[in-house]
């Protein structure tokens, strides 16, 4: 089992794309070893609710690898006898009092009031955690990157890297992702998360520091995130209903025990997320759009220099894989490098992250072109 430590980087002052500058700290992790030359690193970006752990263990008792663990680590797809592999926590990280996460966000200490910024935090972007990972890796002295590459969230901020640095990524790999986050999970998902959060009597406008917390309004917009990213196959397996139960037929208060399951798991999850941060990251991912600053997204895609791969997943709820099959076409048609390779799962947008078999022979061969 491959052994790795949390590492801390720091920004002085770090200026948003909203034009706030502040000081940043973020946590991040390598796997394998940088060669002399610089040029064997691959940056992996975590998905919405992940952090920086996307491969190994710290511990040999630890129970649970990193998320991406069955596509890193020693003669797997991203070999890391061959290439030096990167992973940083995103600015306003969901988890930040997660003892083996560093991120400056909403719940973080602004030195000028010595309380945490809550909802005065700067507004922040995909593009904003690409820069910071790009101030990350210029400290590293690497020049050009082998590939960038990250699910879901961290797909976005792949394509972030393949526009904003075009000189510096060869390769940029997409998984159930899109260029612009679709319309209908901005709708469907996360402006509803939001607004759970926000209707929550203990939110007060995010200044809730050092009291009540507002869990219900976060566990409920947990819930949301949960159903969409997995299949209604899954959930009939998971979930499942006991047809001899009699409470929720007695008094329409009681919960079915599918009900009370999903509820305490979202509860418990809650417990271990900050409100301001997961609605922050709902707002960056509903703005995510690589287009912004140019005339048109097919100036932005002109930029994009790196040979492509995208995976999306038939199932996916939250990351249309159509729309997958026309970024490729477009990418193509205007002379660019792009390639498609689908995958069915009944874990639906988490097949993603959880069904890297389904992909990783596939990703070997696109490093190895």
């Amino acid at each position: 089992m491959m052994l790795v430590e949390k590492k801390v980087f720091e920004i002085e002052n770090f200026t948003f794309e909203c034009g706030a500058t502040i000081p940043l700290k973020m946590g991040y992790e390598t796997y394998g070893t940088l060669n002399e030359s610089k040029d064997n690193a691959i940056l992996v970006a975590h998905f919405f609710s992940a952090t920086s752990h996307a491969a190994g263990k710290y511990n040999e008792i630890d129970v649970v690898s990193g998320w991406w663990n069955g596509l890193i680590g020693p003669g797997k797809a991203v070999d890391t006898n061959k290439y030096f592999v990167i992973c940083s926590d995103n600015i306003c990280n969901i988890q930040p009092d997660d003892p083996m996460v560093t991120t400056t966000g909403p719940a973080s200490i602004n030195p000028k009031t010595n309380k945490p910024y809550g909802m005065s935090f700067p507004a922040t972007s995909f593009k904003d955690i690409a820069n910071a990972e790009k101030a990350l890796i210029d400290s590293m002295g690497i020049k050009k990157l082998k590939a960038v590459m990250g699910p879901s969230a961290g797909g976005m901020i792949s394509f972030q890297w393949a526009v904003n640095y075009p000189e510096m990524v060869e390769r940029c790999i997409g998984v159930i992702t899109n260029v612009q986050n679709p319309i209908i999970t901005s709708f469907s998902v996360l402006q509803h998360a939001m607004r759970a959060i926000e209707l929550d009597a203990n939110f007060n406008n995010g200044d809730y520091y050092g009291k009540e917390q507002p869990i219900e309004g976060l566990a409920l917009a947990g819930q949301m995130m949960t159903v969409g990213a997995f299949t209604p196959e899954f959930f009939e397996k998971m979930y499942p209903r006991d047809s001899k139960e009699d409470e929720p037929f007695i008094n329409v208060n009681n919960k079915s025990s599918y009900e009370r399951t999903l509820y305490e798991t979202s509860i418990n999850g809650a417990k271990l997320r900050d409100a301001n941060s997961w609605l922050y990251t709902c707002k960056t991912t509903m703005n995510q759009d690589i287009a912004r600053g140019f005339e048109s997204l097919d100036e932005a895609l002109k930029r994009i220099s790196a040979k492509v791969l995208m995976i999306p997943c038939k199932q996916d709820l939250l990351q249309c894989h159509r729309f997958n099959r026309i970024t490729v076409d477009r990418i193509n048609e205007l002379g660019g490098y792009a390639e498609l390779y689908e995958i069915e799962s009944e874990k639906g947008h988490m097949g993603g992250v959880l069904d890297t078999h389904l992909f990783a022979d596939k990703v070997r061969e696109f490093l190895d072109k």
